[in-house]
């Protein structure tokens, strides 16, 4: 679970891939971005960090209703394990399921939730996005689901 001292390293995981995403558009400044990861943060999710070599190398975004609004990784460290660290670690605190939105062009994210267990929810394409780009809605139905 993440600290308060842990908000300032996950800023720039967030904005790193922004900006070194092509088909993704930057809707929010970098200032508007670090201005999310503020203390009451934590009062209003659970954000799970994955650490390497003692620094916030990922996270994960947890709301109390099971949906995850985000979870990235640096990009030197992606493919280690450490995305599915964090979405074993929601699992574990959300068992009745976990849902999501990933981009519909974020190939390689669709292909890690399926590995996940994640399965497109029918009808839930969003085409109304901030950034222009559609998402699809992807859910963990967790073991008692089968």
């Amino acid at each position: 679970m993440a600290v308060v001292t842990d908000l300032p390293e996950c800023v720039p995981i967030i904005n790193d891939y922004i900006d070194e995403t092509e088909w993704l558009p930057r809707v929010l400044s970098h200032e508007r971005i670090a201005a999310i990861f503020v203390p009451e943060l934590l009062l209003r999710r659970r954000l799970l960090v994955a650490e390497q070599a003692g620094r916030v190398a990922g996270y994960l975004s947890l709301a109390a209703d099971g949906f995850v609004p985000a979870i990235y990784v640096l990009a030197g460290l992606r493919g280690r394990g450490l995305g599915r660290a964090l979405l074993d670690a929601a699992k574990t605190l959300s068992p009745e399921g976990l849902e999501l939105a990933v981009f519909e062009a974020n190939l390689p994210a669709r292909r890690f939730y399926a590995r996940e267990g994640f399965h497109e929810l029918q009808g839930r394409r969003e085409t109304a996005t901030e950034e222009g780009i559609a998402t699809l809605r992807l859910r963990w139905k967790g073991p008692q689901h089968g």
